[in-house]
């Protein structure tokens, strides 16, 4: 498994790219959220749950808050040597919590 302090970049399939770019069209801070999600990940690629065997191909969600506009966001994600590639990501309003 790649050191967090090798992992220097993300590379996003066009899928993932297209929601992300939708998402910001339609939440304030929806960038804010993913610059949280690649945060997380460079510190800890680990972070998420492993979806194969191996443990490369990942899913991570962070929540968001309504509040400020900022959405859910759920990527799948795989650990490369050099880099995070995010496969996929789904945005969604995010839940009041009471």
């Amino acid at each position: 498994m790649a050191s967090p302090r090798l992992l220097r970049d993300f590379r996003y399939e066009p899928e993932a790219q297209k929601a992300i770019d939708d998402a910001c069209e339609v939440w304030l801070r929806a960038d804010d959220q993913l610059n949280l999600l690649e945060w997380v990940l460079l510190r800890d690629p680990e972070e998420g749950k492993a979806l194969t065997e191996s443990g490369l191909t990942r899913t991570l969600t962070v929540q968001g808050a309504a509040s400020i506009s900022m959405p859910t966001v759920t990527v799948v994600y795989e650990i490369e040597p050099h880099r995070i590639c995010i496969k996929a990501a789904k945005f969604d309003e995010a839940k009041n919590r009471h």
